[in-house]
């Protein structure tokens, strides 16, 4: 039972990073939404509950989109219309951007046009609600599958309005409110694999949703999202390790440390490249780790908490520590195997949402509302855009 306590205090924890409570008769949105950039355009979801359209080239904002949803009706301090808070990485699939978002009401998937923000369709329809959305969702095929606070994964048709092609059964053995999908789900050779709460890795087929034979227990949560490589899947959990557990198999290849654990949770997903897992931990320390092996190659202190997950650009790794430093390593560089950074550039601006990094920028969310685009080979931030409307 102690790590089912463990689970519950951090939720506890996190509820408290959301935002989500009645102040001052409204709702605090919230949330930590990452950045995406597509065709010369970024778009982020900001701390009011808006998703937002910035052209990179002469740093204007094209549109503002407020996501707001209908009071429950259960709460005195409901207003007329409740912003939402906005957890997930806006993805950009054709001319649509899908985003999810997390209300005291539960959770929506929206799709909005790309070229003015307008919400075509939304699931579900008719003013209700799934559980609370907060991890990212893939699309793969035409289908996006989403994981929800109610334990249950959902696959949406995008080519015909969000049409529901089916849910699973609730993914929860014991019912508890701690035991959310808050992770991203991941597909893979014909399964969407997602990791919960409890301790479980589960596969689901892509085409009913049913559980597949394998899955896997592990005593403690699981903190963050899978990552799969070849046939591992790697990801942290609450006991302060992160694993490597391939496909099928009901026992780890490996746990890092192996023996006495970090010094605090890998929340973030790691990144995987030619073999070698880079994992971030709320313990302030980058790790790059041998994947067949779980052997650690070198970590490296930011000393801060590293909640966003690593990003490559070519040869280039690069992550953000929570109070805003960007370091980046050249993978290929003469320091590559010895943990020290080729650049290390301050934002000035706390950072808990993922980022993106592309033709030579990383594009950040700050925990202040304002997007910072960081040149890498200069060193240095290119520009910044708030995001907060005055007034």
């Amino acid at each position: 039972m102690k790590y089912a306590q463990i689970v519950f205090l951090a939720v506890i924890c996190l509820l408290g990073l959301l935002g989500i409570s009645c102040i001052g008769g409204g709702t605090q949105p919230g949330g930590w939404a990452g950045v995406t950039v597509h065709d010369g355009i970024v778009y982020a979801g900001t701390l009011d509950g808006r998703v937002v359209a910035i052209n990179a080239t002469s740093r204007d904002l094209q549109w503002s989109r407020p996501i707001v949803t209908e009071p429950s009706g259960g709460l005195a301090c409901d207003p007329a219309a409740v912003p939402a808070a906005i957890y997930t990485t806006p993805i950009v699939v054709g001319d649509f951007i899908y985003v999810g978002i997390y209300t005291t009401h539960g959770g929506r998937m929206y799709a909005l046009g790309i070229s003015d923000g307008e919400v075509i369709w939304e699931y579900p329809k008719g003013g209700a609600y799934i559980g609370a959305i907060v991890g990212r969702t893939d699309i793969d095929n035409g289908i996006m599958y989403v994981t929800s606070s109610d334990s249950t994964v959902y696959a949406l048709d995008i080519n015909r309005n969000g049409l529901e092609e089916w849910k699973s059964e609730v993914l929860d053995e014991k019912g508890e409110r701690h035991e959310k999908l808050w992770a991203s789900p991941v597909v893979h050779n014909g399964a969407v694999y997602v990791s919960t709460f409890d301790g479980h890795i589960y596969a689901l087929s892509v085409e009913t949703g049913e559980l597949l034979e394998w899955s896997f227990k592990l005593e403690a949560g699981f903190a963050s999202s899978p990552v799969i490589y070849e046939d591992t899947i790697f990801l942290g959990s609450f006991d302060r390790h992160l694993y490597a557990v391939k496909m099928g198999s009901d026992v780890p290849l490996w746990k890092f440390p192996r023996e006495n654990p970090a010094g605090n949770w890998f929340w973030a997903s790691p990144v995987v490249n030619e073999g070698i897992v880079y994992a971030g931990c709320l313990d302030g320390k980058l790790y790059a780790i041998e994947a067949k092996t779980g052997e650690k190659l070198w970590d490296f202190n930011a000393g801060n908490p590293i909640v966003s997950s690593p990003v490559l650009m070519g040869r280039l790794l690069i992550t953000v520590d929570e109070s805003g430093t960007v370091y980046v390593f050249d993978l290929d560089g003469e320091l590559a195997n010895e943990a020290v950074p080729w650049r290390t550039i301050p934002i000035g601006a706390d950072v808990r949402s993922s980022f993106c990094a592309h033709e030579g920028l990383v594009y950040i969310r700050g925990e202040d509302n304002w997007i910072y685009v960081v040149d890498v080979d200069r060193g240095q931030v290119s520009w910044s855009f708030p995001l907060t409307i005055e007034g």
